[in-house]
């Protein structure tokens, strides 16, 4: 939502995103299933009169403070996504960015796997959009915020974060294909049922993590592929048939990652299918498999996550749980019985606090 008055004023509100089922197929060329979430990042933003720009967050105490034009990177990791969506834009409209001061409040757990990230690029993007009335379309926004995660974050990250941020809409899923950047909306009716988060409070940094040794990984097989298949332009076109008849040219390690995308993006054909039919408990079990195929083949969970999903699997109002996001922390994602909320969330937050230690933080998604 973007709000704007005479004052050369913008107030952004960017929403956050869970991810029903098709985890890391977007950096594959898959099909995902995402959609935004009542939990948002909000952006005051205004014209300032100066040759730079002064951005505060009350996340963190240490502030931005930059010239329009000074692109070096900061030793502060979340000022370089400022930086590089101010660098993006000022590439497609040069000169057109002046002066502007910007403060960032966010509901949005940091490190949570619901792209606190994407939110704060994307909002910054569409805020500058709005106040210099640059007239960038949607998708030249969205592709400015990918960058920055890219080349000033270091985050090789797929599109569907930043897409689903831009062009996601309540109450519906995008059916997205990542490979043409082309979606149908999916209808849900959540009347009965709640999506409850629960957050292990483990921060994964994506830049520093596995995530991007798993992008190297299936790039690798896709090459491998590609030598032998070259009508495969990406990972999530390839057949059970041709992982079969390959598979002596992949490591087992190269071979589980490839099979998880495979199985997957079935996942994801299946998922929108169960939910046009209102088949719930279908849609839980689909979630149960991806968690195992992200714990077992492509090895990005964690042992407090695995926890968190064997907690539910007894507990008949909870009907799926997986982990979701990148992986190694973060939160787990839980279909659950809309009467059964509370007692659900009081189990699991006893059980887990009392196995780790720490706090475990529920999020129940309206």
């Amino acid at each position: 939502m973007v709000q704007a008055n005479q004052d050369h004023f913008i107030n952004i509100s960017s929403p956050g995103r869970i991810n029903i089922v098709g985890e890391h197929l977007d950096y594959n060329g898959g099909h995902v299933l995402p959609g935004i979430i009542d939990l948002a990042t909000t952006i005051q933003i205004s014209t300032n009169g100066k040759n730079s720009y002064e951005v505060s967050s009350l996340a963190f105490n240490e502030n931005l403070n930059r010239d329009i034009h000074h692109y070096d990177l900061s030793k502060t990791n979340w000022h370089n996504y400022v930086i590089g969506v101010v660098h993006g834009l000022n590439k497609l409209r040069p000169n057109k960015i002046k002066g502007f001061k910007a403060d960032i409040s966010s509901k949005i757990p940091v490190g949570a796997g619901l792209s606190s990230s994407a939110a704060l690029t994307c909002g910054i993007a569409r805020g500058l959009n709005e106040l210099f009335q640059l007239n960038l379309s949607k998708n030249e926004l969205m592709f400015v915020a990918q960058k920055a995660e890219h080349d000033f974050a270091g985050t090789p990250c797929g599109i569907m974060d930043q897409y689903t941020i831009i062009h996601g809409q309540k109450n519906h899923l995008l059916y997205l294909n990542c490979d043409e950047l082309t979606h149908e909306e999916i209808k849900t009716d959540m009347s009965d049922f709640q999506w409850v988060l629960f957050n292990t409070n483990l921060k994964h940094e994506l830049q520093n993590s596995a995530y991007q040794e798993r992008v190297q990984e299936t790039q690798k097989a896709l090459k491998i592929i590609q030598s032998v298949h070259p009508q495969v332009k990406s990972l999530a076109q390839v057949s059970m048939e041709i992982l079969v008849d390959l598979k002596n040219q992949f490591s087992t390690k190269i071979y589980n990652r490839v099979l998880y995308v495979v199985q997957e993006q079935k996942r994801v054909e299946e998922a929108v299918l169960e939910i046009g039919a209102g088949n719930w408990s279908e849609l839980g079990k689909l979630l149960n498999d991806t968690h195992e195929g992200l714990k077992n083949l492509y090895e990005v969970s964690s042992k407090e996550l695995d926890y968190l999903v064997e907690l539910t699997q007894p507990i008949k109002e909870v009907y799926g749980a997986r982990m979701m996001g990148g992986g190694f922390g973060g939160c787990t994602l839980n279909l659950v019985k809309k009467e059964a909320v509370e007692n659900v969330v009081m189990q699991v937050l006893d059980a887990y606090n009392t196995k780790f230690k720490v706090p475990c933080r529920p999020i129940i998604l309206q």
